[in-house]
């Protein structure tokens, strides 16, 4: 049995997702395959876990899932044994019939990039537990879910949180101008649980900002030219900043781009969205003298229907 999960970009939304504001999420040309295989041999599961060709975790779980045998990574393998005891609950006896089976991951993306390592995973553990990926989120997180829905998407959605639900329609987000529009690493993964609890903390509703935002990810997804999506990016990008008390990217890195630059998700780290109206070499040599070279056109990372 074999099964693939997405990764993930949030083009909109970032914090106030968690909120309700309605975001455009999208998924990616990445993800993590998940590879069921038999092993009459032996009486427990063996898992392995990829990145690229590279075996970065294993680990041997007991029959009653009860204990790790062995593993190469503590930490990742109790998280993952919480996450297959969840999905048990989900789905009872699950693991009770996964005797004599091997588990393969295997990522085709670098996961220091956090296009979704984790939701990823976590949606094929749902399709092979045969459970809902949100409902197996919900169980597991305080984010907004929107990217393990995202993971078995055919291409961008427009997503919202309502209470312990969630809308999602599509989003028709490939621009006329998308050959404008980059996307980068900025070589700092940030830790995204950290960041959701650290903003659930604030006690405001931010119904304004939420409002705004929302539109906003209507306008952008639907904007018909290039000057009209920068202005959004930047009207979301100060939204943002006053949220946060912080710097956009751009005042920070980028004060000498031409064009505009959206963080992605959690501020701070992971990817952004730039618009350029000169050659992808030219932006490749502005981008050296940020020390950034992880570059990707449109078509390059975001998966469309």
């Amino acid at each position: 049995m074999n099964y693939y999960s997405h990764g993930k970009l949030l083009i909109t939304g970032e914090y106030l997702i968690i909120k309700g504001a309605m975001a455009v999420a999208a998924p990616v040309r990445f993800g993590q395959e998940m590879q069921i295989e038999v092993n009459s041999s032996d009486e427990y599961l063996k898992w392995e876990s990829f990145e690229l060709d590279r075996c970065w975790f294993h680990a041997i779980f007991d029959t009653t899932f009860s204990k790790i045998i062995e593993t190469s990574d503590s930490e990742v393998a109790n998280r993952l044994l919480l996450w297959l005891m969840a999905a048990d609950q989900l789905n009872p006896g699950f693991l009770k019939r996964q005797k004599f089976k091997k588990v393969i991951v295997k990522s085709d993306f670098n996961l220091s990039w956090g296009l979704g390592s984790s939701s990823s995973l976590l949606s094929d553990i749902a399709l092979w537990a045969e459970v809902d990926s949100f409902r197996l989120h919900k169980l597991l997180s305080k984010g907004s879910g929107y990217d393990v829905v995202c993971a078995q998407a055919e291409g961008p959605i427009f997503f919202t949180r309502k209470d312990e639900d969630y809308t999602v329609k599509k989003a028709d987000f490939f621009p006329a101008f998308a050959n404008k529009v980059y996307f980068i690493y900025l070589g700092r993964k940030q830790d995204s649980s950290l960041s959701v609890e650290t903003f659930l903390e604030e006690k405001s509703s931010f119904a304004k900002e939420i409002e705004n935002v929302s539109e906003l990810s209507i306008r952008m997804a639907s904007a018909k030219s290039i000057d009209e999506f920068e202005m959004g990016i930047k009207e979301h990008e100060e939204i943002i900043s006053s949220l946060l008390h912080r710097k956009r990217i751009k005042e920070e890195r980028f004060s000498d781009l031409q064009g505009e630059i959206k963080s992605l998700g959690a501020w701070g780290g992971d990817f952004a969205m730039l618009t350029w109206h000169d050659t992808l070499m030219e932006l490749k040599k502005y981008l050296a003298t940020k020390n950034i070279d992880t570059i990707f056109t449109f078509k390059e990372i975001i998966k469309t229907n």
